[in-house]
């Protein structure tokens, strides 16, 4: 298949994008150069801070599938300045600070895309920000401007990167089927659990954190949660099943089974699962409680460019910034392994402001 529009592998000397990314699945993470063409309807972004996303790792280990695009060159969190535009651009100049996501392109025709869910769209050969493109691991990328946001003022551009998918994930669904006042559990408190708390809290829910790490409560309160349950404790969990029931829980843990976690939820609440884990391990969970208590079991992906706007304004208005831990180009790779074991407070973030010096 022609790839073309990605660009090709060549000499540092002649590369004018500047990437970490794998040569095969499970490859180590790599210095690649590329040169790849503006074509009259994209802009030119220099990217200034990139997220590292646990399903970058997923793509690179081929749990999600075995059809990826090698060389891979991951990431889809990005804070990027405007560097140059294609002659058909409009919206966006040089200098303009932007942020860019999940998802770079939609048909615009199906029956998602009129109906306003273009991360649905299911007309687009190339929909992902990366695979077979270049991702956000990159010095610069070449993007379509309707897929290109504004960055918000008030947001810290070495902190917002993790927004555009982290943020808008679990903002999307609490938005969605999330109300003022509503008990509102968060399973997992990492990349996009502690995200999911702090903005439940200001959505004005009653916030209940469940995790299997309660060192992290007071933290996590401090981030608007109002309870905290520790998932190994069956009286906490109890307690929470029976005379404490939530009306919404969003799950971002990779967990195998959620039967016990979807009792916590009273009849005719709303599960929503957002974790995704490899395509090999079914989820499993009770049909009985489904159906008998008349449950909702709702997946949700990302956002539409819609929800991705009205998340970055949300996180602005309400000073709602991811928790992250910063690093420079050079250490891509010290933060791809923090990311790979779990183990980053709780989302990673990479500066490439240094970029040329690290070449």
């Amino acid at each position: 298949m022609d790839y073309s529009f990605r660009g090709v592998i060549c000499p540092k000397e002649e590369a004018n994008v500047f990437c970490w990314g794998v040569k095969s699945a499970k490859a180590p993470l790599e210095r690649l150069y590329f040169k790849v063409p503006l074509n009259k309807d994209e802009v030119r972004i220099k990217v200034l801070n990139t997220g590292l996303c646990h399903s970058d790792c997923f793509k690179i280990d081929e749990e999600w599938g075995k059809n990826h695009v090698f060389p891979l060159v991951p990431g889809h969190e990005i804070v990027a300045e405007v560097e140059d535009v294609g002659p058909d651009i409009t919206k966006f100049k040089p200098k303009d600070q932007v942020c860019f996501g999940v998802f770079r392109d939609c048909c615009g025709s199906c029956a998602a895309c009129k109906r306003g869910d273009d991360q649905l769209c299911n007309g687009c050969s190339y929909k992902p920000t990366y695979d077979p493109y270049l991702g956000g691991y990159s010095s610069h990328m070449h993007v379509k401007e309707s897929f290109l946001f504004k960055m918000p003022e008030k947001l810290d551009r070495k902190r917002a990167a993790p927004i555009m998918c982290a943020g808008v994930t679990v903002f999307a669904p609490l938005k969605r089927w999330g109300k003022e006042g509503m008990r509102c559990g968060v399973i997992g408190i990492g990349g996009l659990g502690h995200m999911a708390v702090q903005m439940a809290a200001k959505l004005g829910m009653h916030v209940v954190a469940i995790s299997g790490s309660p060192d992290k409560e007071p933290e996590v309160k401090k981030m608007g949660a109002k309870e905290f349950i520790d998932s190994k404790n069956e009286a906490d969990m109890k307690r929470i099943s029976t005379k404490e029931q939530l009306d919404i829980v969003v799950n971002t843990a990779m967990l195998l089974d959620i039967t016990n976690y979807m009792n916590t939820l009273r009849a005719g609440g709303c599960f929503v699962q957002v974790a995704v884990p490899s395509v090999e391990t079914p989820v499993k969970f009770s049909n009985i409680d489904l159906v008998v208590n008349q449950k909702m079991l709702v997946g949700s992906a990302v956002g539409s460019r819609k929800e991705v706007q009205e998340t970055l304004d949300f996180c602005a208005d309400n000073d709602v910034h991811p928790i992250v831990e910063n690093y420079k180009w050079a250490e891509f790779p010290t933060a791809y392994q923090r990311l790979y074991e779990s183990k980053a407070k709780y989302r990673c973030v990479v500066d490439t402001a240094d970029t040329f010096d690290n070449l």
